[in-house]
């Protein structure tokens, strides 16, 4: 994702966005078009907000659930690629609008729980992630992986990109313990589908040491980023900067249990 800049709307009307502005009106299509004409001028205010108690039910400026053609998802289709350009832009505002707008019409015309809606909810996530709102992002995700759950199981590897971003949020948000828990978890999908000795086992492994290590968990770390190097170091060899890397954090812990122990004692 792009750093946090300030966003420009490019539907306010100001100089060098013009051709920005039609162009946007073309890519959303004759169903979002509707749907913004008859709210109002503006595609970026017509699109809905998310309720209070997040999203779940038909949306207020939405057909009801039924009432779109299966054809016409592809407006949606539009709306998530017009979202992916504007965070090329780091437009961030403009990019949640759209995204919101392509939920809004998936989530209408599939219905709250079809696991389609797992991708337009994790992209509405990601930018509300982005622009620091953490519990705005926390209701996506964590309705992402429940849609994706329910339709495929609680083990089955279609959860690890929820979880993933489920996890990095909290991770984002210093809640380690929350982070920490959903990496166990993760790690322990990848090991089941990948194998133990697997890179995807590791890296989420060295998640769960650094939410210890954040949280002065030294013995903890220690233990964990052991478990890392366990399965870079003979796959990579000890000279590998990642395993360089690792065994820095490893000693860095070792020092700062040492010294939590001094003090103690």
């Amino acid at each position: 994702m792009p750093s946090i800049l300030p966003s420009a709307s490019t539907f306010d009307g100001r100089v060098g966005h013009r051709g920005r502005r039609r162009s946007a009106w073309v890519a959303l299509g004759p169903l979002a078009l509707g749907m913004v004409l008859a709210l109002g001028a503006s595609p970026v205010a017509a699109l809905p907000p998310t309720p209070a108690t997040g999203l779940g039910g038909p949306s207020p400026v939405s057909p009801v659930n039924g009432g779109i053609p299966v054809s016409d998802l592809d407006a949606a289709e539009r709306l998530t690629a017009l979202g992916e350009r504007y965070l090329e832009q780091h437009a961030l505002a403009d990019a949640e609008a759209a995204f919101r707008g392509a939920l809004a019409i998936v989530e209408a015309a599939l219905g709250p729980t079809d696991p389609q809606l797992a991708d337009s909810m994790t992209a509405l996530g990601d930018v509300r992630s982005e622009r620091r709102d953490f519990a705005g992002a926390e209701i996506l995700y964590r309705r992402a992986l429940a849609v994706v759950e329910t339709a495929y199981g609680a083990e089955d590897p279609r959860i690890t990109g929820p979880l993933a971003s489920l996890a990095g949020l909290y991770r984002k948000w210093e809640r380690w313990d929350d982070a920490a828990a959903l990496y166990l978890r993760l790690a322990g999908v990848f090991e089941r589908i990948l194998g133990a000795n697997n890179f995807h086992v590791a890296m989420t492994l060295e998640h769960v040491a650094d939410a210890h290590a954040a949280q002065g968990r030294y013995a903890e770390a220690e233990e964990f980023y052991g478990k890392v190097l366990a399965i870079l170091a003979p796959w990579l060899g000890s000279d590998h900067a990642l395993v360089q890397e690792v065994l820095a954090e490893r000693a860095h812990a070792r020092r700062q249990l040492e010294l939590t122990r001094g003090e103690k004692g």
